[in-house]
């Protein structure tokens, strides 16, 4: 490929110059596996390929991934000519110092959002491998963006300067010739030995991670600390315990460190034989919300790290799903973070008179996995789906640390195909991440309630003296926040057959999806047979949100509009209400 003017790629002719069609790379055999919904899994089976999705080549060592799309005629400078996405993707091909890795290329040829919005806002999108001097090149042409394919996680970490983070040079702490190791042993208040318990050391060095085997003992090695130095200890089991933090016991160098956490169980009599309502519920006020009210009929799609469809309050509600990580057939049903898990408990578990149940239960749930290991092209592909599939409401609970235009063209996509995006604000305690920052997002903050948790849960460590509702202590602080929703010790579903505390502003922004899909199920000026799938749809369910919101006392950027008011948002006529000030919290948690 020639050069021209640094930027290493001639103007764009329509398509009509020496550039050839792309040659596409050798797709993956169709796997015979098939999902639950029996359509083929993997990166490339069945509807990946429907869609255009083409099979990744391998990454040169030593090289970034970046993604590469022609500049919209709109956004080009006067006399500049636009280049067609084939001829821009054919030049790519011939160039040398780049490596084609996939492409993703937007399907207009089904759904009804789709033919609502035929002419997309992003464009095709070629995924790449170059150095990075390669990258600054290509990225001096008017007539292309140049991002990078940056990685997805829950709460990316701000860049130096963005906001003040605490960062411990490792090189200030003491690291000892021979570590010090500390042997902790996590037993339920039940007696039990609590396996699979997360726990942290936390000292002067920064924290150190174990997990607890089957008898409850974990050991870590202490780099630049010893059991004396030690300032704390944080435990969170994977199921059926409250998540714990103490003060570092004091202990001698052999000794072994006894920590104790509280059952669920103990907590809530009968649960989970019986059905909790949790206190998100009731602050929201869904408790007054008619039984008839479910999600029937709304599609919902998670884009998390997929859902463990083998608990028994998920496995009836989660049949369609895909992974977009390529981890393999068939994964998107399964969670290895239990982060999906938590988030589906909360929006869709079955009504079936035990453990939890879904705000929209009876809603289609589906699973669209794109962590750990998902980037930003395969957040685009899993908008793609939910605009061929006819998703209603997407809950994007991940996020990125650089801002995005071409994921901010596709969410506009999606927006005006009539898709309502909700997305948590982020756990950063500082300012919001992106996508929620985008306006076609409603972003969602958590909050938190004293009196819901055990005296010493973390939370416990960073209440207000003021009984009652309150920010949660990792909710961003603004400016951006739509609106707050529960999201700090919430009981929901957990990887396996059993139940566990969340936490997090995608906790509460699952609050709002339920809610969401209940207001397009039952609204008088939202069901779909009233109002057609487009922009305005979306747009009129983000205010109906945002003004039935109840305001919170005191005026703090954190929390947006209020709390999401379900009976008000719905309007269900006041023979249904209750007076929200005798709703008694104590009597969900009787024993926290």
């Amino acid at each position: 490929m020639s050069e021209q003017g640094g930027s290493g790629m001639k103007p764009g002719n329509g398509g009509k110059g020496k550039a050839q069609p792309v040659q596409k790379a050798a797709a993956a055999q169709p796997s015979e596996v098939e999902d639950v919904a029996g359509e083929p899994t993997g990166r490339l089976g069945g509807e990946a390929q429907a869609l255009g999705y083409e099979q990744r080549r391998g990454v040169r060592a030593g090289w970034g991934r970046f993604l590469v799309a022609p500049r919209p005629l709109a956004l080009l400078p006067g006399g500049v000519p636009q280049i067609e996405a084939s001829a821009l993707f054919a030049l790519l091909e011939e160039d040398p110092d780049v490596e084609p890795v996939a492409q993703v290329r937007p399907s207009r040829s089904r759904g009804l959002g789709a033919i609502a919005e035929p002419h997309p806002a992003c464009p095709p999108v070629a995924v790449v491998a170059m150095p990075q001097e390669r990258a600054h090149a290509l990225a001096a042409n008017p007539q292309v963006v140049v991002e990078i394919d940056q990685p997805l996680s829950y709460t990316p970490t701000p860049s130096v300067g963005v906001c003040p983070v605490p960062v411990i040079d490792p090189m200030l702490a003491v690291t000892f010739e021979e570590p010090e190791q500390l042997t902790l042993r996590v037993v339920g208040s039940d007696g039990e030995a609590v396996a699979a318990a997360h726990v942290w050391a936390i000292g002067t060095g920064g924290p150190v991670h174990g997990t607890t085997g089957p008898d409850g003992r974990v050991t870590v090695t202490l780099a630049a600390d010893t059991p004396e130095t030690l300032q704390a200890l944080y435990v969170r089991p994977v199921a059926d315990y409250w998540p714990a933090r103490t003060a570092a016991l004091r202990l001698h160098s052999g000794q072994e460190a006894v920590v104790e956490v509280q059952a669920l169980a103990e907590t809530f009599e009968g649960f989970p034989g019986a059905a909790l309502t949790g206190w998100g519920a009731q602050a929201m006020r869904l408790n007054q919300v008619p039984p008839t009210y479910r999600g029937h009929g709304i599609k919902i799609a998670l884009m998390d790290s997929g859902v463990n469809t083998g608990h028994p309050d998920l496995k009836p509600t989660v049949r369609h799903g895909h992974d977009f990580t390529g981890t393999g057939n068939g994964t998107w049903g399964l969670d290895s973070t239990g982060h999906g898990t938590w988030c589906a408990g909360i929006i869709a578990a079955a009504d079936n008179n035990a453990g939890i149940t879904g705000i929209a239960a009876e809603a289609e749930l589906h699973a669209l996995k794109l962590f750990p290991g998902g980037h930003l092209s395969d957040l685009i592909e899993a908008v793609d789906y939910c605009i061929t599939h006819d998703i209603d409401i997407a809950q994007l609970s991940l996020a990125y640390p650089v801002p995005s235009q071409l994921i901010a063209w596709k969410l506009a996509d999606a927006h005006a195909a009539g898709i309502t995006i909700i997305a948590p604000a982020g756990d950063t305690a500082g300012p919001l991440t992106h996508p929620a920052s985008l306006p076609s997002v409603l972003s969602v903050g958590a909050l938190a309630h004293t009196g819901t948790y055990p005296a010493h849960s973390p939370l416990a460590a960073m209440q207000p003296p003021w009984p009652g509702p309150y920010p949660a202590p990792f909710t961003p602080t603004g400016p951006g926040v739509d609106v707050v929703a529960p999201g700090a010790a919430v009981i929901t579903t957990a990887p396996g057959n059993g139940y566990t505390v969340a936490d997090g502003t995608s906790i509460a922004a699952a609050h709002v999806t339920g809610l969401a899909a209940l207001l397009l199920a039952h609204h008088d000026h939202l069901r779909t047979q009233v109002m057609p799938r487009m922009a305005a749809r979306a747009d009129r369910l983000y205010a109906l949100l945002r003004t039935a919101c109840r305001p919170l006392p005191g005026a703090d950027s954190r929390l947006g509009a209020g709390i999401a008011d379900a009976p008000t948002a719905l309007g269900i006529p006041t023979s249904w209400q209750q007076d929200y000030r005798e709703q008694a919290y104590a009597a969900a948690y009787p024993r926290v």
